[in-house]
């Protein structure tokens, strides 16, 4: 069943014989006659099934290796902050939402403004799956340059990374080694943007693989980016802001859910991760 398709189920059935042939045929809205005589509306329910998996996507995941924000301390899930490197003339990220989020901000001309969740460094043939549900604040979506909101980072300190998710020319891209981008749909400086990513790690393009949904929508399918998902020996992810000092404005992110698991039905996205 395609994502978002409505479900009609009538409550009340049709009474009476069945319609000859040269009868016209019974409206969906018909309704039943009571035993008085009188006519009783037709009761009809909708069922959305992309509604019912963003509610069921919404729920804390609890199995095995599985890392989700929403269960425990917000705070506890990051490694500490503005000491590790993460923090380039933006500042420190801060726990907000009454300790249910992280806000990252960067004044005009800063470069970073980042956290690395507390997940393991994945390898050559990992496999994960990963749901992020971050709100931009005034962010200059319409920029030439680059702006990065969440990456998958190389050992190496130097180079783009292999995996990057990029805001810019009024759209979100996914990045391959700041090239080979794959577009996501527009962006606005103050959208929420909610994302299923599926990564396979290998320094193959022909086994590397990613796919990435939007608000429930497929954006890309078995994509092998040229140069693979990993660099070198293994790639660690961060999320929060980082982008080209040139920018000028001030803008800010709010990562308020965090989920990272071995499969789509680990992090409860199954239903938002049609192909």
């Amino acid at each position: 069943m395609l994502a978002g398709a409505v479900i009609v189920l009538p409550l009340v059935l049709l009474g009476g014989k069945g319609s000859s042939p040269s009868d016209p045929p019974p409206l969906a809205t018909a309704s039943a006659t009571a035993a008085g005589g009188s006519a009783a509306p037709t009761t009809t329910a909708t069922v959305d099934p992309l509604a019912a998996a963003k509610a069921l996507a919404a729920k804390p995941a609890t199995g095995p290796g599985v890392f989700d924000t929403s269960v425990g301390d917000f705070a506890s899930h990051f490694v500490g902050n503005g000491d590790s490197g993460q923090v380039d003339g933006g500042a420190v990220p801060q726990i907000t939402n009454g300790g249910k989020a992280l806000t990252f901000a960067i004044p005009g001309g800063g470069e970073r403004s980042e956290s690395v969740p507390r997940l393991p460094e994945y390898h050559e043939g990992d496999d994960v799956w990963v749901h992020d549900v971050s709100t931009l604040h005034d962010l200059p979506v319409g920029t030439s340059t680059w702006q990065l909101v969440l990456q998958w980072h190389q050992n190496g300190d130097n180079g783009s990374p292999p995996i990057a998710i990029q805001a810019g020319g009024g759209r979100l891209r996914l990045a391959n080694v700041g090239t080979d981008f794959q577009d996501l749909g527009a962006v606005g400086p103050d959208d929420t943007i909610d994302l299923v990513l599926h990564i396979h790690f290998s320094r193959s393009s022909g086994a590397a693989e990613i796919d990435v949904w939007r608000d429930g929508v497929p954006k890309v399918t078995n994509y092998h980016p040229p140069r693979g998902t990993l660099l070198d020996t293994g790639d660690y992810m961060k999320i929060g802001l980082y982008r080209d000092p040139s920018i000028t404005q001030d803008s800010s992110m709010t990562t308020t859910r965090l989920v990272v698991g071995p499969t789509d039905a680990s992090i409860n996205a199954t239903g938002i991760t049609p192909r």
